[in-house]
């Protein structure tokens, strides 16, 4: 069977490994065009002799053309930057197949793995869906449930969902082998969609609760950057653990405690203890980044840099 796979993340790689493990390696591969040499995708490529191509235009018609001229039976998108039209999804003579990183209908859209984290949820999965001109509302084939753990991130609950999603890879290519993929259940009308992540989506804000706060630093790590101010300076955050008890009664945002390799944030419930940073480009303890920028307790970070 010939399967195209379009794959922009380096956790993408588990769909790669899936479909040579499964005696079924992509006749191509396609990623973006700004794919670095030594990413995991490309890197995992070349090791299983697949040819890869960085597209910057999917739905040209130049590339069009070339998929139908691969005699395509089946194109996989396992994460995709870009929308893949009508014109290339009949290249194929099987059909498109999404897998997306959510239990749909719920977290429609781009990086739901933000979202979910951010709101709190305690599970997510992935689904394999028929691609339509609706964003993520195609007929659903597969679906699988992955727990996300207390501590996860972006970055690490990506890879737990890929890992799951890449593991319905053989029974998908068992009903492709059929000669027609199902028609799929359609999904609920009712589910959950969600925005394009923009910078300021990581703007930490400490009059929310610490509890909030930890979510959207693990939400942002791989994604975005969670930040803040100080004296007009801007801080990123990149490691936090929230504190129930409050160290003392403060205003959010005030430095109650720096040393022991944390900064400690009063937030409006609780606090931030904060160990990592990245601050002008650069990773930073806590106590590095205190010493750096003369940090001292009763001090504060804020939402606003002309508050700062």
């Amino acid at each position: 069977m010939k399967v195209v796979l379009f794959a922009w993340c380096p956790t993408a790689t588990s769909y790669l490994d899936a479909l040579v493990a499964a005696g079924t390696a992509p006749v191509l591969v396609v990623t973006g065009s700004h794919a670095p040499a030594d990413g995991a995708l490309v890197t995992r490529a070349a090791a299983h002799g697949v040819w890869l191509e960085r597209c910057g235009d999917v739905n040209a018609a130049p590339f069009v053309e070339q998929i139908r001229s691969l005699a395509t039976e089946l194109l996989l998108i396992a994460g995709c930057a870009q929308i893949l039209r009508a014109p290339i999804r009949r290249a194929a003579g099987l059909g498109t197949v999404n897998f997306h990183p959510s239990l749909l209908p719920c977290y429609r859209g781009k990086e739901p793995l933000f979202w979910t984290i951010l709101r709190g949820e305690t599970r997510t999965g992935c689904t394999a869906h028929h691609v339509t001109d609706l964003v993520d509302a195609g007929p659903i084939l597969l679906q699988t449930e992955v727990p996300i753990p207390p501590r996860a991130t972006s970055v690490s609950l990506a890879r737990a969902v890929d890992e799951a999603g890449a593991a319905l890879i053989p029974e998908l290519l068992a009903m492709a082998r059929t000669g027609a993929l199902p028609a799929g259940r359609a999904p609920a009308e009712t589910g959950t969609a969600f925005p394009p992540l923009r910078p300021d989506h990581g703007l930490l804000d400490p009059s929310r609760s610490a509890i909030e706060l930890d979510r959207l630093v693990r939400s942002c790590a791989g994604e975005i950057h969670a930040f803040c101010f100080f004296q007009g300076m801007k801080l990123v955050l990149l490691e936090a653990t929230p504190l129930a008890a409050r160290l003392q009664q403060a205003p959010p945002g005030t430095l109650v405690e720096i040393g022991g390799g944390t900064i400690r944030i009063a937030t409006a419930d609780g606090d931030l203890a904060v160990q990592h940073w990245l601050f002008l480009g650069r990773p930073h303890g806590s106590d590095e980044l205190a010493r750096r920028l003369g940090m001292s307790v009763g001090q504060r970070v804020t939402a606003n840099a002309a508050f700062a």
